[in-house]
């Protein structure tokens, strides 16, 4: 009796911490599946290429004209590269049901996400995020969108692995309207309270992506800077072919440590802690079996004997 107890617990606590190791793959691959049927219901809303431009003409009007706004005012609101803001749209107004406008595609991280409009805590949850204060992702002159994500949430990469990134990999970001392509350029770490490493660069149409670093710590944050395919580079010259530098070189870093060690020891922690419990679980399986058999012959036994005191 004991025994069987003692084998009920063990299984118990087995199925338990296999449970807790799970939850977050399990509940990833739900949540990414839930991703998944968000960006396709976008792609069916959004239409073919004859109702792209005209749809929602209002809000692409009012997003542009934020833009423009934002940088004449040089981003003054702009207080925290990591701010939280509401959506400053109404995108109800414009027969939309929630904060979405789009989706980023990283192919070089195997990344495809929602974007949303404002940088709150459920957006972020969901999916990407356009910072506060900064342009929206509809393209055009003297523009930087920065689109934050977090590094890993709930067992769904997200920007986990953005350092892979390198320079000239594509980053694809599909609005309402069209996909807009941009290619990476350099990647750099700051202090959180950096702001002017993320502001508008007057002449440039770029695209900037954040996440927080070193993983699981989060003291600094790593930002990788794209600018629009095909877009004209300054080429160390400005407008008038005055001699410079590329603006997005002069941008100074901090110094920092890769975290793709942690991330690898992480996923070596997970799998190996995975492989014990299962063979936790096979042999407490075939002890429990080897009991059965063994009580099971015990009872023959006495069956056995009975009925030949029986007779």
């Amino acid at each position: 009796m004991r025994r069987t107890i003692l084998l009920i617990a063990a299984g118990l606590l087995f199925l338990a911490g296999f449970g807790i190791l799970l939850y977050p793959n399990v509940e990833g691959l739900l949540a990414g599946h839930e991703n998944r049927e968000r960006i396709e219901h976008f792609r069916e809303e959004r239409g073919g290429p004859d109702t792209e431009q005209a749809a929602y003409a209002d809000l692409l009007r009012e997003m542009q004209e934020y833009n423009g706004q934002i940088s004449r005012d040089g981003q003054k609101d702009l207080k925290d590269v990591w701010s939280y803001e509401q959506n400053p749209f109404d995108f109800r107004a414009a027969g939309l049901p929630d904060d979405m406008i789009g989706y980023i595609t990283i192919e070089a991280m195997d990344v495809e996400m929602p974007l949303y409009i404002g940088a709150n805590e459920e957006n972020m949850k969901k999916g990407a995020v356009v910072m506060g204060q900064t342009s929206m992702p509809v393209g055009g002159a003297d523009t930087n969108c920065v689109i934050a994500a977090h590094r890993g949430y709930q067992g769904i990469p997200m920007f986990r692995n953005i350092e892979a990134l390198e320079t000239g990999d594509r980053v694809e970001i599909t609005n309402l309207w069209e996909t807009l392509e941009y290619e990476v350029v350099r990647s750099i770490v700051i202090d959180p309270d950096d702001i002017d490493a993320v502001k508008i660069i007057p002449g440039e149409e770029l695209l900037t992506l954040i996440t927080c670093h070193p993983y699981t710590q989060n003291y600094q944050r790593y930002v990788v800077y794209c600018r629009r395919a095909g877009s004209a580079e300054m080429n160390g010259a400005d407008q008038n072919g005055v001699q410079g530098g590329d603006p997005l070189l002069s941008i100074t870093g901090e110094a920092f440590e890769s975290s793709g060690d942690d991330i690898r020891m992480e996923r070596l922690v997970n799998f190996t802690a995975l492989g014990l419990l299962t063979v936790l679980a096979a042999v407490g399986l075939i002890l429990l079996c080897f009991r059965r058999k063994k009580s099971g012959r015990r009872g023959r036994r006495r069956r056995k004997k009975t009925d030949r005191s029986g007779h």
